[in-house]
Parts: C-alpha cells; structure tokens; sequence
C-alpha cells in the first residue's frame, strides 16, 4: 500500500555540509526512505531499493541500518522531531502552556487528517519503538512541567498525566486515519486532555479550537 507524500513543511532538512559524513549519509538514507515509502509503500519497499535512491551501496546501508524495520523507525522518531522543530517559532509565540500542548497534541492529530497513512505508521513504530517512546514522552513531558510551573495543569502524577496525553492524542490519531472518528474530533480529543490535566472547560475549548501557529 502506498503513503501519501509526506508534507513539505514535515520533511526531514537535506543532509548539511557541516554535518560529520556519516551523519550526512545517515539523513540521506532516512530521506530516501521517505521517498520510497511514498511510492511503493513500506511492505514493499526493499534495503536495495532505499540504497538506489540514495546513490550508495548496499553495504552503505548495512553500516546504519541493521534492517528496515530499523529505517521505518528512524523515519518516524524524524518526524517527529521535525514535527517539533518546525513547529517551534509558532508554539513560541502562544502565550500560555495550556496553549502549547494543544498546539502539540493537534499536529499530531492534524498528521492523522492529512496524511493517514503515514500517522497510521507512526503509531505502529509507537507500539514497539522504545526510542521513538522515548523521543515523544520527552516532548510531552517537557510541555507538562511548562504547565505544572505555571499553575495551568493540576495532575496528582506527573508520568500518568504523561501517559494519559499520549495515549489519547495516539487513540485518536488512530481513529481519524482509519475514518472512525467524525468530524472535529481532533478538537475534542484535545479539548478532553487540556481538561483531564485540570485546566477549566471554557480555556480548555479555546484553546483547542483556536488557529493552530504557522511552520
């Protein structure tokens, strides 16, 4: 089955010159990956296929990547950092945490809108992937303490609040891709986690129906 193109504004940067050389093939191949999974799809996409479209050897590929399972995984945690990357200047600009994670919880639930099949594939690395688990507990984490500081959030325990954003922002990425979920349902799902980490109902609705901030 073939992914939609990923969206501009989430692909990795091209590989930098200032990079460490290994560095720079490692980007190369996570972009060639992309590309392939684009056209052909995961399933049938082959080691081979990936090193042709980079330009390298096999052997190349090999000295990265022990197997493709190991490139789908790093497709992923890269978006997911290019999520948070690109999205950064935008979320600077919003004035409160509670803000903040909305917009966080939002761009992944808008990826599960635009893309589908793509989400549907992050989830999957999601469910076996510890360093991808870890790459996005880190994000919400790091949104939560914002929160805690400022008296916006009131949760009994931070790592199960941690628990409750991700799964229901994940739970609700996967109903939008597969076309479960109605209309607006990545605003209610957002609503529900503002308000399940203590932040009262009419900011909770604000917040998660405001315009999102530009890349």
């Amino acid at each position: 089955m073939k992914l939609e193109p990923l969206p501009d504004l989430l692909q990795p940067a091209p590989p930098g010159t200032r990079l460490p050389k290994r560095e720079r093939t490692r980007r190369l191949l996570i972009a060639s990956a992309i590309e392939v999974f684009s056209a052909r799809g995961v399933a049938a996409t082959s080691l081979p296929e990936i090193a042709a479209a980079a330009g390298v050897t096999i052997g190349t590929v090999y000295n990265h990547f022990r197997s493709k399972a190991e490139i789908v995984s790093a497709v992923a945690v890269e978006i997911a950092e290019t999520i948070r990357a690109r999205s950064a200047p935008g979320r600077a600009q919003l004035k409160t945490a509670t803000e903040q994670m909305a917009a966080g919880c939002r761009r992944y639930l808008g990826l599960a809108e635009t893309t589908p099949r793509w989400a549907l594939l992050i989830l999957d690395v999601a469910s076996i992937d510890p360093d991808f688990r870890k790459t996005i507990t880190g994000f919400v984490a790091t949104e939560l303490r914002k929160g805690l500081r400022s008296g916006e959030f009131t949760v009994d325990d931070a790592a199960a609040a941690v628990d409750l954003v991700i799964g229901a922002s994940m739970e609700g990425m996967r109903n939008i891709a597969l076309g479960t979920a109605r209309k607006g349902h990545a605003t209610r799902v957002t609503e529900a986690i503002l308000r399940a980490l203590g932040v009262p109902a009419a900011e909770a609705r604000r917040a998660a129906s405001d315009p999102l901030p530009l890349f």
